[in-house]
């Protein structure tokens, strides 16, 4: 199709436009002597026309009576008429009426007024119809010289539209006069335009003119100097000459106090060039930026390019850490993680890991205090800086005893993360660092009593149990733990006996009694004394008081209140350090069996507990292990039990499992993974046979017209192709054919007049809804229309257009579709033809489509520590019970990641091939394969147990998190049972991804449906 018959639109104005009025009422309006009559019906006519309506009749009109009009009104007007009005034929030959237009646009070109003449050459750079443009371009050529600048920087545009779509043969003096009115132009906007005309269509010229105004460029306007560096970048790209004094501009400019030239500047660095002192002054320009813009799209915006520089340039990079953490006095919570997750891992060394856990303790102290409590995301935000501050010393340990006392204060927070992270961190550092034990040990002994949670009184006991091996720290240990245990027996209060009591025996306090006395005084003389005596049950109620307090401290209220891990953890580690202790003072050793027995009988009691549950299970080999101690006579089967109890306690077991499990973690800390993936593409890169030598990359890029180390970044390109990458992309492309083959679906009967199948594509939030319309009839059908309805969180935005078939003809529309959440919607609707035989249309009712959950959820990584805590905040939870043809739990369990995209919780998973090729947040079976192979432990939970439960969690796209509790048994038939939670901050996730879940669970064949 030819440029001339192609229908350009740039305007589009929403008109409610009712009953539209008639040609005849309008041309009554337009022959109106009155300007205001003609403007107000030429606006309504632009309107009615935009949106569809025709009125050919009216040009003629508009010709004889308007366009002699001097309003600027109406030749404003005049101007988007021209611009929408149909100009051609249906065979496409130019109206005669338009010769009359030409000869108006000439006039206006040639109009006293300036605005008259910069408005028609703003419409004729709109222009696509060289038979209209033709005799005009005396006149546009002319305007070059015009003595107001608006009317130039105009005719610079205009001439630059009608070279870029015609070719230069239509106007051959162009590139010669822009390049003279740029020697002389005074006007910074039309220097512009008139040098990005020759950078697209004369490059030499645009080149000639920078390097002749080197010095210059940087004292020159910033439109201008981004104009230039447009120009840089696509001459360095293509050649090597010059590329020094160009790159000498770029340094210039570099300093430029408009953001937006410093921002392309380090931009084009990057790119350009791969020398240290390059990459330093381009980053040096992004933490300028990020440090002085306080809008959080910029710095986010920074930051991403800051990533790219770190993966690439490490070395640059590792001296700036300081100036990019200046960043977190921003108070947004997304900026501050990628700061984080910028600078920590791979750019923090032995050079500056002291002062990088200087400013964390700095950013850890603030959040403490007044003003910082009441900012919303100070407890995040705080989290953060303990995971940092973990991240650092955990790769330097000699920065630990700096932090680990000032951490140790948040154990007895409120906030359960905060204070697990905390117990985290001193666990690795126990573990891992034997001269920090003591320390550490002595200030959790001195604090256990103050701790509320649960997870973190357990945590504590645990490392008591297994790490303390000095005889006074251990006899600290157990006092500490015994006296936030104090008073004893543990017995729970009834507490609606006492109220019940209290409400029944009210009695009457007496006044207090006044008696006054006469003394004798130390000097001899007289004097009176009062004495108060208070009421009956005074004394009583202050002594209750002090026994009420004493009662209500975190470790006991929690036992009291049944919490059977920390029973059961208490008695352990009780029982260890007195088996530790060779010299156990008797009174001590008794009262630390009167309080195991006592939270046995406690667990016993408890309406969930009992003779056989876990704990009281656990604190039964306790007592037995104290009367071994005690030479006490036990039953053969139950000595060997206890002495079997002992051994495994003393054998230190527990350190071995814990030194695996703080091995899994270092290798997935969300900050190790951006050090890990660049070692290992520098792996790569150095164990290829096909790697190429220092001397073969120039020579390659040469051949390829690139100029020597200018390609930067780009040259990842080089590499993956080495690797063979090509091939990967070839089969790439077979499998995204296939997928998109798989995805059309029938949206009517092949015996309809109308066939109709649709292709559903996601764009992040948007839906393209593709449509494949063919006329199955033997003749004609006219207005065919497709008309859909949309169910869920969709809405339609542009609407398909009705159309016209031939006999057999076929046409594809194509529908906009906005999404708003992660919900299951749907897509409806009917499509609507005319035949000449018939007077009525004809309607076809389409099937229903669904929209796929999938394509809005995408693996993502979380902690077992975060998945627990968004797991107690989500209040939207649904439940869907296993109902299964598959057999094995494992095959199952991968059925169900692989159609839901839900990886498992604790464990991050990084490929080291080209992720280009792979479509981006998609588990294939591979990656699930890989997962569950990792996964040693729930490997061996499916192959040797009937009971396997398993954390999963995923992303949407609209940042929704989606966690996911499976838990499956498999009966003795074979048949698996069991069920699938699903919890989500929101509804629409937690029912879709449920439904999904139902629908895939059936069996293999039921996701290829």
């Amino acid at each position: 199709m030819s440029v001339e018959t192609e229908k350009y639109c740039t305007v589009l104005i929403h008109y409610e436009k009712g009953v539209p009025p008639t040609s005849e009422e309008l041309a009554k309006k337009l022959e109106s002597k009155k300007e205001t009559v003609q403007a107000e019906a030429l606006e309504e006519l632009v309107l009615l026309m935009i949106n569809g309506e025709s009125y050919p009749k009216l040009l003629m009109t508009i010709i004889r009576f308007v366009v002699t009009s001097r309003d600027h009104r109406v030749k404003k007007l005049l101007t988007i008429y021209w611009e929408i009005v149909e100009k051609t034929k249906d065979n496409g030959d130019l109206k005669e009426e338009m010769i009359l237009v030409c000869n108006a646009l000439r006039n206006d070109l040639m109009h006293a007024n300036e605005y008259v003449c910069g408005s028609t050459l703003r419409l004729l750079c709109k222009m696509k119809y060289y038979r209209i443009l033709e005799p005009l371009k005396e006149a546009v050529l002319r305007n070059l010289g015009h003595r107001h600048s608006y009317v130039r920087r105009n005719a610079v545009m205009c001439v630059f539209s009608i070279v870029k779509s015609f070719g230069v043969e239509v106007l051959p003096e162009a590139p010669e006069d822009i390049e003279q009115l740029l020697l002389v132009e005074g006007d910074l906007s039309t220097k512009r335009n008139a040098f990005l005309m020759l950078v697209n269509c004369d490059q030499e010229r645009a080149i000639k003119y920078v390097l002749s105004l080197q010095d210059q460029v940087s004292s020159m306007g910033d439109i201008f100097q981004l104009a230039v560096l447009e120009l840089v970048r696509k001459v360095c790209r293509s050649t090597s000459v010059n590329k020094g004094r160009f790159l000498r501009i770029v340094f210039d400019l570099a300093a430029s106090s408009s953001t937006a030239v410093s921002y392309e500047c380090a931009s084009s660095l990057v790119t350009l060039s791969s020398s240290p002192v390059a990459i330093h002054q381009a980053a040096q320009a992004y933490v300028q930026l990020l440090t002085e813009q306080s809008d959080n799209n910029v710095k986010l915006i920074v930051l991403d390019r800051l990533r790219d520089v770190q993966k690439h340039h490490k070395q640059v990079m590792e001296g700036m850490v300081m100036d990019i953490f200046r960043a977190l006095t921003c108070p947004s919570l997304d900026v501050r993680k990628k700061v984080m997750d910028i600078c920590l891992g791979s750019l923090v060394s032995p050079r500056n890991i002291k002062d990088v856990v200087a400013l964390l303790k700095k950013e850890v102290i603030k959040t403490l205090g007044y003003e910082a409590s009441n900012t919303e995301g100070n407890l995040e935000y705080r989290r953060l800086l303990i995971r940092a501050l973990h991240a650092c010393t955990g790769q330097y340990p000699d920065q630990a005893q700096s932090v680990m006392f000032l951490l140790m204060d948040f154990l007895t927070e409120s906030d359960q993360t905060t204070a697990t992270e905390v117990v985290m961190f001193l666990r690795e550092l126990i573990a891992n660092y034997s001269d920090m034990r003591m320390p550490i040990l002595q200030r959790l002994a001195e604090c256990v009593g103050d701790v509320s949670q649960s997870r973190v009184l357990r945590g504590c006991l645990w490392l008591f149990g297994e790490y303390c091996e000095d005889e006074a720290l251990i006899l600290s240990v157990i006092q500490a733990v015994l006296a936030a245990l104090r008073p004893l027996p543990l017995a729970v209060e009834d507490g609606a006996k006492d109220k019940k009591e209290a409400a029944g025996d009210k009695k009457e306090k007496k006044a207090p009694k006044i008696t006054t006395k006469t003394v004798v005084l130390a000097d001899g003389t007289y004097g009176t004394q009062n004495v108060y005596e208070g009421g009956e049950g005074e004394e009583e109620e202050v002594e209750d008081k002090g026994k009420t307090d004493t009662k209500k401290t975190a470790f006991r209220t929690l036992l009291l209140g049944g919490d059977f891990l920390l029973s059961a953890m208490v008695g352990v580690s009780l029982t260890k350090l007195c088996i530790k202790l060779k010299n156990l003072p008797v009174a001590l050793r008794n009262e630390v069996l009167l309080v195991i027995v006592n939270i046995f009988k406690l667990v016993k009691q408890h309406v969930c507990g009992g003779e056989k549950c876990d704990s009281a299970v656990r604190l039964s080999q306790c007592i037995r292990a104290f009367a071994v101690m005690g030479n006490s006579q036990l039953p053969p089967p139950q000595l060997a039990a206890a002495q079997l109890v002992q051994g495994d306690w003393g054998a230190a077991q527990g350190r071995g499992q814990l030194a695996k499990v703080l091995e899994l973690a270092a290798q997935n800390s969300e900050w190790a993974l951006g050090q890990e993936e660049e070692v290992q593409n520098n792996a790569l890169r150095d164990t290829s046979p096909c790697r190429p030598t220092i001397k073969q990359v120039p020579e390659h890029r040469e051949r390829k017209g690139g100029a020597g180390p200018a390609g930067g970044m780009d040259d990842d390109e080089d590499f993956h192709a080495a690797r063979g990458a090509s091939m990967a992309q070839a089969a790439a492309d077979g499998a995204l054919f296939a997928e998109r083959l798989a995805k059309v679906q029938q949206m009517t009967g092949l015996a309809d007049p109308v066939y109709v199948e649709a292709f559903l594509q996601v764009h992040s939030f948007d839906l393209m809804l593709e449509l494949l319309v063919v006329n199955r009839t033997n003749e004609t059908l006219q207005n065919v229309l497709v008309e859909l309805s949309t169910q869920g969180d969709l809405k339609l935005v542009d609407r398909p257009s009705a159309v016209t078939l031939a006999a057999g003809q076929q046409m594809t529309l194509h529908a906009s579709i906005k999404v708003a959440s992660t919900e299951t919607g749907i897509i409806f609707g009917y499509v609507t033809f005319e035949k000449k035989s018939a007077a009525d249309k004809e309607c076809s009712v389409l099937n229903e489509l669904h929209v796929d959950i999938l394509d809005y959820i995408e693996r993502s990584w979380i902690n077992e520590l975060a998945f627990r805590t968004m797991w107690s905040e989500f209040e939207w939870e649904n439940k869907v019970n296993i109902n299964t043809s598959i057999t094995e739990v494992g095959t199952f369990l991968e059925h169900i990641m692989r159609n839901t995209n839900m990886s498992i919780v604790g464990r991050s998973y990084k490929k080291t091939g080209d992720n280009k090729t792979q479509k981006k947040g998609k588990l294939t079976a591979e990656d699930v394969q890989d997962m569950l192979k990792d996964a040693v432990g729930i490997k061996k939970l499916i192959d040797t147990s009937s009971f396997v439960a398993v954390n999963l969690y995923a992303k949407s796209i609209f940042g929704e998190d989606a966690l996911a509790n499976i838990s499956i048994e498999k009966l003795p038939d074979g048949k698996l049972t069991g069920s699938c939670r699903i919890r989500s901050r929101t509804q629409g996730i937690a029912l879709s991804l449920g439904d999904r879940i139902t629908i895939v669970q059936r069996g293999v064949q039921a996701s290829r449906e």
